[in-house]
């Protein structure tokens, strides 16, 4: 987040009002000193179009007797000092609204606080339910202030504080291969919609953008250079991976046939595409990652066709996100052996090696557990009784009985259970889900570092 200087607000001063810069911010910086002077005996000030500083209780400053105090203390015209406060009432409100941080010396800092979606409990019900995320301005008073006991606070104007409630002072990355005319119509577009638009044209800038001043949205053009690198930097890392990333794809680009390892993003379109689409997508993923995130920690989607080469980059990748979940060192080499024997089933027994055939993996972790979904593009199998019998310690006779039907298998899903403590498959048998309850290692938070696959 920004954080706006006294300097800065007087420099926005003097722009609206016509005034000399330096000679606004020395009145400005009088000004708020008597302003912090007056809140410290118990007194507020009305900022027009802002809202009311002081103390809780305190009466509000009389506007005519406070710009002739600050005229005799400057020896500047009194209309003109009286002038500066609603000037000052307008820069705060510009400031805050653009979701912006502001320090002003003598009186403390304006800021915008974000509070995210929580789980709470409904008093009235007593089940659980989803706060939606907020946002407010607050008031931090300066310390000199603050030590006089007294407790300063910051009403908004009405008006204001339902702007700020409902403002979207969130800023959308375009990571593009060309600030082209057309990427100029998304900026255009974007801003009207009341986004701060920010443009990067190589992922080592975009990287740069997003781990720096922050940001809510990223939409990635794929023609980019290096666009899959950018797509593992974000969903890879776990404390990027909720930055919702909507990927667009040239015209004719086939989604279902991926032709190397892909990190997926949370939403993918194919060219063409209405803007206005990209726009609901965009608004669509900030309230769903508002819901998920107080759920899930981690998420990563991605797929591959059915080759050795990138069946050994998925595992090398699951690998590295197991490392990076917080399970202890005997439940990753657990999970690691059941991925592979998870994926190795896929691409022999789903999709018999077919490179047209994709395979695909969800990767989720929450407060307690890692879940790992594998999927092919096969038509399943029936697999009730051969969980069952892993279940029983009998998979080996299992395994008999597909060899005298001239089928192979039956050992692996005895495998998969023992490593994982949750083993399911869907309806068809085409999809397999793995779970494993976290145990923490000493002194983990599981926020380690991630190298790109090679």
């Amino acid at each position: 987040m920004k954080t706006v200087s006294t300097a800065d607000i007087a420099r926005s001063i003097a722009s609206s009002t016509g005034r000399e810069e330096a000679g606004t911010q020395t009145l400005l910086e009088s000004a708020l000193q008597q302003i912090a002077q007056s809140v410290s005996q118990g007194k507020g000030i009305a900022l027009p179009s802002f809202g009311f500083l002081g103390a809780g209780g305190g009466e509000a400053m009389d506007l005519s007797a406070f710009g002739a105090a600050l005229s005799a203390a400057t020896g500047r015209p009194s209309d003109e000092c009286e002038a500066l406060v609603p000037a000052l009432g307008a820069a705060l409100r510009e400031a805050a609204l653009g979701g912006q941080r502001i320090s002003l010396s003598a009186l403390g800092t304006v800021e915008v606080r974000r509070e995210k979606a929580r789980i709470v409990r409904d008093s009235s019900r007593g089940h659980k339910i989803i706060a939606p995320a907020s946002q407010s301005i607050g008031f931090t008073p300066d310390p000199a202030t603050a030590s006089t006991g007294r407790e300063v606070a910051l009403q908004l104007e009405p008006e204001l504080q339902q702007a700020v409630s409902g403002s979207r002072p969130l800023s959308v990355l375009l990571a593009v291969p060309d600030r082209d005319a057309y990427v100029r119509t998304l900026e255009y577009y974007f801003q009207r919609a009341g986004w701060k638009t920010n443009v990067s044209t190589s992922v080592v800038d975009a990287m740069q953008q997003i781990e720096g001043e922050g940001t809510y949205l990223i939409v990635l053009d794929h023609v980019m250079k290096e666009a899959q690198k950018l797509c593992q930097g974000v969903k890879c890392r776990r404390e990027l991976s909720n930055v919702p990333l909507i990927v667009t794809y040239p015209s004719g680009t086939n989604l279902g046939a991926p032709t190397e390892l892909m990190i997926c993003g949370d939403e993918q379109v194919v060219q063409p595409y209405e803007v206005k689409k990209l726009l609901s997508l965009a608004d669509s993923e900030l309230v769903r990652v508002s819901e998920e995130e107080i759920i899930f920690d981690h998420q990563v989607t991605f797929q591959f066709p059915t080759e050795e080469g990138n069946i050994d980059r998925a595992n090398e990748l699951a690998h590295r996100l197991f490392e990076m979940s917080g399970l202890d060192e005997d439940s990753q080499v657990a999970m690691c052996a059941a991925f592979r024997e998870a994926v190795g089933n896929a691409a022999q027994h789903g999709n018999r090696y077919r490179r047209d055939k994709k395979i695909e993996v969800l990767y989720l972790l929450d407060h307690e557990k890692v879940t790992v979904q594998v999927k092919d593009s096969g038509p399943g199998f029936e697999h009730t009784r051969y969980v069952s019998r892993g279940q029983a310690g009998d998979a080996i006779t299992a395994a008999r009985e597909r060899h005298r039907e001239g089928r192979l298998g039956g050992l692996g899903i005895m495998l998969m259970l023992r490593c994982a403590d949750h083993l399911e498959y869907n309806d068809s048998g085409n999809s397999i889900t793995l779970t494993k309850n976290l145990k923490r290692r000493p002194g983990s938070n599981g926020d380690g570092g991630f190298e790109p696959v090679p």
